[in-house]
Parts: C-alpha cells; sequence; structure tokens
C-alpha cells in the first residue's frame, strides 16, 4: 500500500489538540460515531483496539447513551501471552475499562485463548478473525518506541502474511505476545491511532521521516495527538 503524506503537523489525516484529553475526546466521539453507522448497517459492529494508556482513557469517555454497546464486539489488537484472569492481559484491561464507562451492556472482548499454546492460539484467533466480513474501525495505540500492537520496529511480523502471529522477543516483558498483523490492518476502511504525551515525541519524529516505520505500514486514515507528543 503506497502512503502518501508524511503524517506531519501540516497532513490533513493529524489532528493535533492542546491537551491528551481533548485528543482522547475526539477519538471517542469518531468512534462513537462509526459504531453508530456500523449498527445502522448491520446488527452487530465489529471493531479491532489495542489496549494501552491512550486506548484506556478514550474508552473513558464512551457514553453508554450514544450508541447500542451491547451489539459491540471488541476484538484485541494484540495479547500477552499470560494466564487468563492474569492482570497483565489486555482483555481484562479492556474489559474493565468498557464496565466502568458503559456498565454490563458494552458489548463482548474477544482476545486469544490462555489455554492453548501460542502458535495454537494465534491460529485459533486467526480463524475467528476471517470470519469477520468487516470491521468498522481499527484503533491502535504507540509505544514510546514506536510500536502498534505488538509489530515492533524492525521486526520480522512487520512483514508476516499471516492474519494472527506470535512474537516471542518482545522488549517488555512478557516476551511472547500474540498480535494481528498489517494482513489484517490494512484491509479495514478506518484506521485510526491515538498518540499523546512527550513521551512520544520520538517515536512521531520516526514515523514522520521513516517509510518502514510501524505507524507508516499501518497507515492510519486519522491521527489523533497533542501537541505533547508533535512536540
Amino acid at each position: 500500500m503506497a502512503v502518501k503524506g508524511d503524517f506531519s503537523s501540516k497532513d490533513s489525516r493529524v489532528q493535533i489538540f492542546e491537551t491528551d484529553k481533548e485528543a482522547f475526546y475526539t477519538t471517542a466521539a469518531q468512534i462513537t460515531e462509526l459504531i453508530d453507522a456500523g449498527l445502522t448497517k448491520n446488527s452487530v459492529s465489529n471493531v479491532i483496539i489495542a489496549a494501552g494508556n491512550s486506548i484506556s482513557q478514550t474508552l473513558e469517555f464512551l457514553r453508554l447513551e450514544d450508541a447500542n454497546w451491547r451489539n459491540v464486539n471488541w476484538f484485541l489488537a494484540d495479547e500477552r501471552c499470560v494466564a487468563h484472569g492474569d492482570p497483565r492481559r489486555n482483555d481484562l484491561q479492556i474489559i474493565k475499562i468498557l464496565k466502568s464507562s458503559l456498565g454490563e451492556n458494552h458489548g463482548r472482548v474477544f482476545s486469544t485463548d490462555a489455554l492453548l499454546s501460542p502458535k495454537e492460539a494465534a491460529i485459533h484467533y486467526a480463524s475467528r478473525i476471517r470470519q469477520i466480513d468487516m470491521f468498522d474501525f481499527c484503533l491502535l495505540g504507540m509505544g514510546n518506541d514506536g510500536h502498534v500492537a505488538s509489530l515492533l520496529p524492525n521486526h520480522a511480523a512487520l512483514e508476516s502474511d499471516q492474519i494472527c502471529c506470535e512474537i516471542s522477543d518482545s522488549p517488555n516483558p512478557p516476551a511472547e505476545r500474540i498480535t494481528l498483523t498489517f494482513n489484517v490492518f490494512c484491509q479495514i476502511k478506518n484506521r485510526i491511532l491515538i498518540t499523546t504525551g512527550p513521551g512520544k515525541t520520538n517515536a512521531t519524529t520516526d514515523y514522520i521521516n521513516n517509510l518502514s516505520s510501524p505507524v507508516r505500514r499501518y497507515d492510519p486514515t486519522k491521527i489523533f495527538a497533542d501537541k505533547a507528543a508533535y512536540a
């Protein structure tokens, strides 16, 4: 996929806000609009989201009255290979924040099966993803090193032709992860990135200038950021 533009502050796909809260609020409004539009066309809305601080703070701005959330299927973009119930699991983080903002009718959260080996879990999750005709959006954050989901800079997984693959060498523990790939993300029409804070400035500079960075490979249709991330 050819990427036009550089995602600099002058790129029309980039919206930069004075504060991180403004960025989170606007991102929440954007995904609510996409979910509501999806539910108008279909009985359910299927979406892909990552975990992490920026995603959690975005989900805090969702409002119960704005959509029929019980019909939303939230698919995790990546997961840590730890036991069910381990607080490090991404699905538990997302369930907790959705229950806080939307209550029990927040929809269903799907992730990889911790009872399977990483290889088996990746295959099983890929088969579930393959059954979805369309995702209304994909929402990812970005790590300080520039990774999205569990797709790390200069990692072989960036070139994966699989739907879902294993990562055994994540620099942040636990080392074992399972992640969806660009083979999935780049087929989704609405690809959103939320990134905030001064810790992201180096990674932001990198994706503006580096064609092979994970963000450039993701090719977001919208980037919501605060001034600190683009300083």
